[in-house]
C-alpha cells in the first residue's frame, strides 16, 4: 500500500521581504499562509502589524458668549453614551459608536502670570496654543507662532514602527487653501506633523494637498491591470528615477560648496530627495483581494478662490471658500485605508481643516461665514457644533472602512488607534475673557481602535489631562512606550 503524502504549506515569516533595486527591502502585506492557526498573530510567533492615525479639526467646541461649552461631551459616562449635537454622525455606520470612545474634561494648561507650564502656552491662542496641543511641549512665548517645539506623535510612532515599510510615515491635508485674500497666510496653522532633523531639530512636514499626487506617489511601484496604463506608469517611473538620480548628483556637489547655514538647510533637501529616490526604487507589495491598487481618483476638484471677508457680510462669498473638501477627503481616506492594508505606511497625520480654518461653511450649515469666525459670530454653540459634526462623520466613516476590513481572524480595526483632535474647547481665555471660543479649557476628542487593547465605546472624563495623554494612550496601544513631549501618561480606563 502506498500512503500518500500530503505536504502542507509552509508558513511564511511576516519578517520576509521582497528585494528591490538597489537592495532596498519591502515588507509583504499581511497573508493568510503569515497567520497562526488562529488567525490572530502570524505563525512565526510575531503580532500584526500595528497602524496609527491622528486626525485634526481646526476648529474650537464652542461659541463665543455662549455659557454651554459644547455639544460634544456626553451625559453619560462609561459604555453606551448619549450622542449630542456634534457627535450625531457616531450613530450611523453600522453602530460605529460602539467602536469610538470619547474622552473629555481635557484642557492644555496656560500662562496663569507664573510662567508658562509644562505642555502649556502662552496668552495668544492662535500663536501659542497649536504647538503645546500637538507636540506636549511648551511654547517659547506669545509670539511663538504654531510651530514643533519637539515631535509629533505620528513621527514617534513612525520612527518606532515604521522603519520597514514604504513610507515611514504619510501626511495628508484636506484643506485645499488658507482662503483668505489680503496677504494672509497660515504661518503654521496648515502643519499638524513635525519630525526630527539629522541634528535633532523639529522641522515642519507639511501635508500633502493634492489627492491625485498623493495616490501617484502611494502607488508609484504597483502595475496597473491595463496593459497601456502599466507602460505608461512603467515610463514615469523610470522618468522620476533619472531626474532623482541627477538631482541628487547635483546636490551632493554642490553641498560642500556652502557655509554652515546653507549646509544644514541642503542636507534636509537631500535627506528628502534620499527619501524618494528609496520610494522610487521600491518594490510594491504582493496584490491581494485586500491589497490592491486603487483606481486613479483622476484630477483634484478645482480649488474655491480666497475670500476677503471673514464672513457675516455682503463682502463674504459663499462660493469662495471651498473646494469640495469632502472628496478629498474621501479619497485621501481610500488611500489611508490601502496604505494600512498593503503595510504601505503605519502611521499617517491627516489634517482636515487647519488651524483657524477659514474654509467656507456655507455649504456645511448654511452661515456665511468661515469656519473660525463662525465662533466669533454670535450664532452659538449649536451652530459650531454643526460643523464640528462633519469633521466627527468623516472620522467616524474612516474608521467604520477600517472596522469593515477584515484582517486575520477579525478587522484591520484590531490593529489600529485613531485619534480625532480639536483645535480647542471653550471657557476662560487668558487674554481675559469668560466663554471664549479662544479657550483650551472643557476640550475633547475621539479615539478608535482595539489595538493593544485599547477599549472603544465609552465615554472617559479625563478632568484635567491634556489632549497629549489622549496620544500617549494610542501610542502605547500600538506598542510605542514613549510619551508625548512633556505630557507624561495614559488616560486610565481607556486601555484594557
Amino acid at each position: 500500500m502506498i500512503t500518500k503524502v500530503i505536504k502542507t504549506p509552509r508558513a511564511l515569516s511576516r519578517r520576509m521581504v521582497l528585494r528591490g533595486l538597489g537592495g532596498v527591502a519591502i515588507a509583504l502585506p499581511t497573508l493568510e499562509i503569515m497567520l497562526n492557526r488562529h488567525g490572530d498573530a502570524l505563525a512565526a510567533g510575531d503580532p500584526l502589524p500595528r497602524r496609527f492615525l491622528v486626525a485634526f479639526n481646526g476648529q474650537s467646541l464652542g461659541g463665543d458668549n455662549d455659557p454651554v461649552h459644547n455639544y460634544y461631551a456626553p451625559d453619560i459616562v462609561g459604555p453606551d453614551y448619549d450622542l449630542k449635537i456634534a457627535t450625531m454622525p457616531l450613530g450611523n455606520y453600522g453602530g460605529i459608536k460602539n467602536d469610538i470612545s470619547i474622552v473629555s474634561g481635557l484642557r492644555v494648561p496656560y500662562n496663569t502670570g507664573m510662567g508658562i507650564p509644562a505642555g502649556g502656552w502662552d496668552v495668544q491662542f492662535h500663536t501659542s496654543a497649536l504647538g503645546p496641543l500637538l507636540t506636549g511641549v511648551r511654547n517659547k512665548g506669545p509670539d511663538d507662532y504654531p510651530g514643533g517645539n519637539g515631535p509629533t506623535a505620528d513621527q514617534i510612532v513612525a520612527e518606532a514602527i515604521g522603519q520597514t515599510t514604504n513610507f515611514k510615515s504619510l501626511t495628508y491635508q484636506v484643506q485645499a487653501a488658507w482662503y483668505l485674500s489680503g496677504g494672509s497666510a497660515p504661518y503654521g496653522r496648515d502643519i499638524l506633523s513635525y519630525k526630527l532633523d539629522g541634528m535633532g531639530n523639529p522641522i515642519a512636514n507639511p501635508g500633502q494637498v493634492s489627492p491625485k499626487a498623493a495616490f501617484d506617489s502611494l502607488f508609484m511601484g504597483f502595475v496597473p491591470p491595463d496593459p497601456g496604463d502599466a507602460k505608461k506608469a512603467a515610463y514615469e517611473l523610470a522618468k522620476r528615477k533619472s531626474i532623482i538620480d541627477l538631482v541628487r548628483s547635483d546636490f551632493e556637489k554642490l553641498i560642500p560648496q556652502l557655509g554652515k547655514a546653507d549646509n544644514l538647510r541642503m542636507q534636509r533637501h537631500l535627506d528628502e530627495i534620499r527619501d524618494l529616490e528609496i520610494k522610487l526604487k521600491a518594490v510594491p507589495p504582493e496584490q491581494t483581494p485586500q491589497c490592491m491598487m486603487l483606481a486613479d481618483p483622476g484630477a483634484d476638484p478645482a480649488v474655491g478662490g480666497d475670500n476677503s471677508s471673514l464672513g457675516g457680510d455682503d463682502m463674504f462669498d459663499v462660493n469662495n471658500g471651498y473646494s469640495d473638501e469632502v472628496t478629498r477627503a474621501r479619497v485621501f481616506h481610500d488611500l489611508i485605508h490601502m496604505a494600512f492594508v498593503c503595510d504601505l505606511s503605519r502611521s499617517v497625520a491627516l489634517l482636515y481643516t487647519m488651524a483657524q480654518s477659514h474654509m467656507n461653511i456655507h455649504p456645511i450649515a448654511g452661515h456665511p461665514f468661515d469656519q473660525h469666525e463662525l465662533g466669533h459670530s454670535g450664532l452659538g454653540t449649536a451652530e459650531v457644533s454643526k460643523v464640528i459634526a462633519w469633521h466627527v462623520d468623516l472620522f467616524a466613516s474612516l474608521v467604520a472602512k477600517v472596522r469593515d476590513t477584515p484582517e486575520g481572524a477579525g478587522s484591520l480595526l484590531d490593529n489600529c488607534a485613531m485619534v480625532l483632535l480639536h483645535e480647542g474647547g471653550h471657557g476662560y481665555d487668558p487674554a481675559g475673557k469668560d466663554n471664549s471660543s479662544h479657550s483650551t479649557e472643557n476640550m475633547a476628542c475621539m479615539i478608535a481602535g482595539r489595538a493593544g487593547g485599547l477599549r472603544g465605546g465609552l465615554h472617559v472624563v479625563a478632568t484635567d489631562m491634556h489632549p497629549g495623554n489622549v496620544l500617549n494612550t494610542a501610542m502605547r496601544a500600538v506598542g510605542v512606550d514613549q510619551d508625548l513631549g512633556e505630557v507624561i501618561g495614559v488616560v486610565p480606563g481607556l486601555l484594557a
